[in-house]
């Protein structure tokens, strides 16, 4: 009798997962047809991004001629910078609750203005002294996670959901070729320059005055975003449905680490990133008990962004293609921990092509793996937004770059000792096993599993991607390609993002912000 009825169900199951109302929303996934306008939208973005970050390193090439011509120490002059990238993990979850109630483009219009009004208020330098350039630096600053965190957001709502990654990684060049223009424009614009050949600074003024100028013309090309931004089309590639808003980001931000597999992503990221950041500040240090020229040391920091650029470019999109993501990430985190752990021998040989190949290769190591990281970290904290996981990636990043920095200053010192900069190779390869052991312990499988849906009204849900499905135990199961899920319901519950009976699919396709499904549990109420 008990196999009868077993044997029932499970027909039941299938007719209901071959039921229109299942199969009718993948299709609608894979055969919708995205907007053509999603390319100026991703235009606009791009050039938000390059715009934003062009103000970060104004004063770090002449930071010698600021302290002079403005009368300030060498530490004031890198409070210009230090406070631009401090300010994206101070706000980080901040921009993410905003895209989260107000939607990405609201989100990134709010860091365009910011970073316009920031670019104007430098232009009075000259008139106000050196701390209102610290002061549009802070404005540029704040408006970087508003702008950087809405990444994911931004590609979820006008493209694919395999297209993510894609997006991310192109997001991640772009951010850091406007790192390389910023370094280059103060170096332009003070070309030729001498000290000596000023003595009121008038010049060294004017120059000063010229470079924000520049800049703030810059900033101008970003205004039609604020016209022309929109957080989703007519017709999304994902079903929109509910998204939790209650309890505020401190409860998101608990829900997001304890998540363990986010965390052993979290980890290798900022350590890595940081590090690598760190190390191409402290180049100098590090090269200056060698007796390197000046132009080798230039080249050593340049040649890692530009091995950089090309293989995160390339790399992310095929293992996006090959589902590799796991495997790729505990590769490239040994090959970047076995070149930091010979950049010592490197920089002791006094072959300044065994230093390019080292540094460009630890580059070419870690960057690709920030893309794959962040698309990994938005699946994984499914169905939280998944600004808040980009968000959490940047702000461990730059609070890890800035600690290493102090520590590797420290170690390194101003002496120019050689065993100072095996101690600092030491501490940073030592740092970086830390983040590889930790990505080893990573749990993230592809299997068919069953999974037991809690009925919790206030749950965020999603659509399922892949309507195929076995049956396994006692109910059916879909395969996780994207993490997506779907289980049997014997209880009445409001958590579907579509439902037939008492089937329930929940799959992890992040929310587009600012829209909410209807609830079928309140329908049923009302009726």
């Amino acid at each position: 009798m008990s196999n009868h009825q077993s044997d029932a169900d499970q027909q039941k199951v299938k007719s209901i997962s071959d039921h229109s109302l299942v199969k009718s929303h993948s299709q609608s996934i894979k055969d919708i047809e995205l907007s053509v306008y999603r390319w100026a939208i991703l235009l606009l973005y791009f050039l938000v991004v390059l715009v934003n970050g062009v103000p970060y390193e104004i004063c770090v090439p002449i930071s010698s001629f600021m302290a002079e011509i403005y009368n300030v120490s060498l530490a004031v002059v890198a409070t210009a910078s230090t406070v631009f990238m401090v300010m994206h993990p101070i706000l980080s979850f901040v921009a993410a609750q905003t895209i989260s109630n107000y939607g990405w483009a609201s989100a990134t219009n709010l860091g365009v203005i910011l970073t316009i009004v920031g670019c104007a208020i430098k232009l009075l330098i000259n008139q106000a002294g050196f701390s209102v350039l610290i002061i549009g630096q802070v404005l540029c600053g704040i408006g970087r996670p508003f702008i950087l965190n809405s990444q994911a957001s931004m590609a979820m709502s006008w493209f694919h959901p395999k297209t993510r990654i894609i997006i991310i990684t192109l997001l991640n060049v772009v951010n850091t070729l406007s790192l390389v223009v910023s370094a280059q424009l103060p170096g332009i614009m003070f070309k030729g320059y001498k000290l000596e050949n000023d003595p009121e600074c008038e010049d060294g003024r004017d120059k000063m005055q010229s470079l924000c100028l520049l800049e703030f013309y810059i900033s101008l090309a970003i205004v039609p975003s604020l016209f022309m931004l929109r957080s989703r089309p007519s017709q999304v590639p994902v079903k929109i449905n509910k998204i939790e808003r209650k309890g505020g980001m401190m409860r998101i931000m608990l829900r997001l680490f304890k998540n363990r597999n986010f965390v052993l992503l979290f980890i290798p990221f900022s350590l890595y990133f940081g590090i690598l950041k760190a190390y191409l500040v402290i180049m100098e240090l590090l090269m200056a008990p060698y007796k390197y020229e000046t132009d080798q040391v230039a080249g050593v920091v340049s040649f890692p962004l530009i091995g950089g650029l090309i293989a995160q470019g390339a790399l992310p999109y095929i293992v996006n293609k090959y589902k590799v993501q796991k495997q790729f990430v505990r590769i490239f985190l040994l090959c970047s921990t076995l070149s930091m752990g010979s950049l010592y021998f490197a920089l002791s040989s006094n072959n300044v092509v065994y230093i390019y190949i080292v540094i460009t290769l630890l580059a070419m190591c870690v960057m690709p793996i920030l893309p794959v990281i962040m698309d990994m970290g938005c699946d994984l904290i499914a169905p939280i937004e998944p600004s808040f996981a980009v968000g959490a990636f940047y702000m461990g990043s730059m609070l890890f770059f800035v600690v290493f920095t102090y520590i590797l200053t420290f170690i390194t010192g101003k002496d120019k000792q050689d065993k100072r900069v095996l101690f600092t190779n030491i501490f940073s390869t030592v740092m970086l096993i830390i983040g590889l052991v930790c990505s080893l312990f990573l749990k993230i499988d592809d299997s068919y599993h069953d999974l037991d849906v809690e009925q919790d009204k206030a749950s965020l849900v999603y659509p399922l991607e892949k309507s195929q499905s076995v049956v396994k135990g006692k109910g059916p199961s879909v395969f996780r390609g994207t993490q997506s899920k779907m289980s049997v319901q014997y209880q009445k519950g409001s958590m579907f993002s579509c439902s037939y009976n008492n089937i329930s699919i929940v799959g992890d396709v992040p929310i587009i912000p600012g829209e909410e499904a209807e609830d079928p549990f309140e329908q049923e109420q009302q009726e």
